[in-house]
This record gives C-alpha cells, sequence and structure tokens, in this order.
C-alpha cells in the first residue's frame, strides 16, 4: 500500500529534505508544487520519477537507487 506524503502541507517537516530521507525506504508518493523552492532541490538531490501531474502539482517517487 502506498501513501501520499503532502510536502507543501504545514504538517509536513519543516525540513523536506529530512522528511524525504525519514520515509524513503516506504513505499511513499510525494505531492509538491513545481513553484515550491524545495522541489528543484529534491530534483538535484535524488533520482525522481514522476508519476502523475496536475496542474502544478507533482506527484513522484524516489528511485530506489537513490
Amino acid at each position: 500500500m502506498n501513501i501520499t506524503i503532502d510536502l507543501d502541507s504545514y504538517t509536513c517537516s519543516n525540513d523536506r529534505l529530512e522528511a524525504i530521507e525519514y520515509l524513503l525506504h516506504n513505499n511513499v508518493i510525494f505531492k509538491i508544487n513545481l513553484k515550491n523552492p524545495y522541489f528543484e532541490t529534491i530534483k538535484g538531490k535524488y533520482n525522481i520519477d514522476i508519476i502523475k501531474e496536475e496542474g502544478d502539482i507533482i506527484y513522484f517517487i524516489v528511485r530506489s537507487d537513490g
């Protein structure tokens, strides 16, 4: 079962990268707005696969190879 974590949500960690690291090896789909400045950092640090795009919202997973 996959869960979706909204990286734009105020209930998410203040450090989005910390949240990703903590949940990295679980079956997690991450959701983030393209305009969120963390998105560029995430793309640079991790190998991601974009699963779905809904307007400015991107759903992605972090590939197991990093």
